[in-house]
């Protein structure tokens, strides 16, 4: 059984998990005095909280009094898959922790935001995973007595908070780069106004890789565009009429990419031999597009149970080892990219 290297450190419910072989959830059950834990399991734990002389952190004023065994989580839409594996992981460690989830929607209005934020504190859970929330409302979640971790944002976040994001920065370089090695020079973006940290950084991602190809920017090819079918078709509709149309075209996600390919369909220009396709977040139903689409890989179900994981260390009171975690991308190859006509 691993040892403790400093005797002054205060070890963590992470590094207890680690040391019994089990998961974080297990150890808060144990804690918390749940039967729902095998004895030999339990001893074990316990012999390793006391191996490491474990005493659970107390401040000196706390308003809350009880648990509830709830946890809330607030996604901005359920009609978006983008969400569903980010609701799996943190459901999947609720569960673990014998714990429940309270689910709500807010449509990305900082508004409906403040106002849920507002009248949770007549319901108030045990903590809160909060997806791309605003500024606004990360500093009054700061100012919350409260728990929280937040999953992407949609602008700063401050080093204190505690987050998961993705490295869209890299996954917008990787999907560009790749466009680049086969040949590509004409390469267009949708997307460039999307308001949310990850957008503006695999935008960034993309501009860079050019750049670094000494490729010139051209701002024709950079259009606006919401993360939706319906943008992703009207910008592939101007892009195809531009006088020097693009070669290949980086959808800023899935979901653009399918009004990209109906666009194109309907132009009768062939996915990839006259233009190459690429998205970002390898939803579910990429891979039955035809063809099948070239997209950047989002660790979303990851997203959910770190940001679980980290939840449960900070609702017993436990310092975070990390309070800003980054999950890396990967770029998916199919069949939706080749070399440009004529290479």
């Amino acid at each position: 059984m691993a040892k403790r290297h400093k005797a002054d450190a205060r070890p963590t419910i992470a590094q207890i998990a680690q040391a019994a072989e089990v998961s974080v959830a297990t150890v808060s059950k144990v804690l918390n005095g749940r039967v729902d834990v095998s004895p030999p399991t339990r001893e074990r734990v316990e012999r390793v909280i006391k191996e490491y002389g474990f005493t659970r952190h107390r401040p000196a004023h706390s308003p809350r009094k009880g648990k509830t065994g709830l946890v809330d989580l607030v996604v901005p839409r359920l009609d978006d898959d983008f969400f569903f594996p980010i609701l799996e992981g943190v459901e999947q460690v609720l569960k673990e922790a014998g714990m429940r989830l309270v689910l709500s929607t807010t449509d990305y209005a900082v508004e409906q935001q403040l106002q849920w934020l507002e009248m949770e504190k007549e319901r108030p859970a045990d903590g809160i995973i909060f997806v791309l929330p605003s500024d606004d409302v990360i500093e009054a979640l700061s100012r919350h007595r409260l728990p929280f971790v937040i999953i992407h944002k949609q602008g700063g976040t401050p080093p204190t908070v505690p987050s998961v994001s993705i490295t869209s920065w890299d996954g917008g370089f990787a999907a560009t780069n790749h466009l680049l090695a086969l040949g590509h020079r004409r390469i267009a973006y949708i997307g460039k106004n999307v308001y949310a940290m990850d957008g503006i950084e695999r935008f960034a991602g993309y501009r860079t890789a050019l750049e670094v190809a000494n490729v010139p920017l051209d701002p024709a090819l950079q259009r606006e565009g919401e993360f939706s079918a319906t943008d992703g078709y009207i910008a592939t509709r101007e892009l195809m009429a531009l006088e020097d149309p693009p070669t290949a075209i980086f959808a800023g996600n899935d979901h653009q990419a399918t009004g990209v390919y109906r666009a194109l369909y309907e132009l009768g220009i062939s996915i990839p031999s006259i233009v190459s396709v690429i998205g970002f977040d390898n939803l579910p139903f990429t891979e039955l597009m035809n063809p099948p689409l070239t997209t950047v890989q989002v660790p979303r179900l990851e997203l959910g149970r770190i940001a679980t994981t980290m939840l449960l260390s900070l609702i017993n009171q436990e310092p975070l080892n990390m309070r800003r975690v980054i999950l890396p991308t990967r770029l998916i190859e199919r069949q939706s990219c080749t070399s440009p006509t004529g290479k």
